[in-house]
């Protein structure tokens, strides 16, 4: 379901009432670094349902690519998110986007808003980001990357219950949708989204669970803040 201009608003007042508080914080010497999560997923892993359990635990916004298109599209709503960064960072993210301009795809007046939006979200942390290769934009130190990955059957038999399809209808949404997610990042990232190496963590849902993958999540979460906290 697409985001609605005025939800995506309250949302956008809200994380900027939750960076702005985070910020008082720090500058009184309290509190970790609020990293960003990035969440990929294979089709069928319960991506969303971990994503939105991980926020609502660490009341944290999540990020969809309905509510980004929103706020990509809209000037007034990018430059809201845009304007929370200090001014001396945001000619450093410009470079940054600039850096990552290397296809056609990249270098449209919309994605560049999306680039801003995803940047400033994880220089100032404190949400949950699902998709659009936000793990393969965002800087390492500002964001914990997270994949979840399942068995092929699985995946199939567990979307054919929570969406009532059968399994030859699920099986072939989930290559599909796998097909193009795998395509996206491999054509604007040159990266094959699976490959370990692009995430701090990796977890199969298979029989973790959403309850499972959410604790493992926010142990990674907490863990990262400690270590860059340290390397200080």
């Amino acid at each position: 379901m697409s985001a609605g201009r005025g939800s995506v608003q309250s949302i956008i007042d809200e994380q900027v009432r939750r960076w702005e508080l985070s910020s008082r914080e720090r500058k009184k010497g309290r509190g970790l670094p609020d990293l960003a999560i990035t969440i990929s997923r294979l089709p069928g892993c319960a991506g969303a349902e971990v994503s939105r359990e991980t926020a609502r635990r660490l009341d944290f916004n999540v990020y969809n690519k309905e509510i980004l298109h929103e706020i990509a599209e809209s000037t007034h709503l990018s430059e809201t998110v845009v304007r929370s960064l200090d001014e001396k960072v945001i000619p450093l993210m410009d470079e940054w986007i600039t850096s990552l301009f290397l296809q056609p795809y990249l270098s449209q007046v919309y994605f560049h808003h999306l680039l801003r939006v995803l940047l400033t979200i994880g220089k100032k942390g404190h949400a949950v980001i699902l998709g659009r290769g936000a793990s393969f934009i965002l800087p390492s130190r500002e964001c914990l990357r997270v994949l979840f990955v399942a068995p092929l059957d699985v995946r199939i038999r567990d979307f054919a219950q929570r969406q009532k399809l059968t399994l030859e209808e699920a099986k072939r949404r989930i290559l599909n949708v796998e097909s193009d997610r795998r395509a996206f990042i491999r054509r604007h990232f040159h990266a094959d989204m699976t490959d370990p190496s692009h995430y701090d963590i990796v977890l199969n849902t298979q029989d973790l669970g959403i309850n499972g993958a959410v604790e493992a999540v926010q142990l990674a979460w907490e863990t990262k803040r400690k270590v860059l906290a340290g390397g200080r």
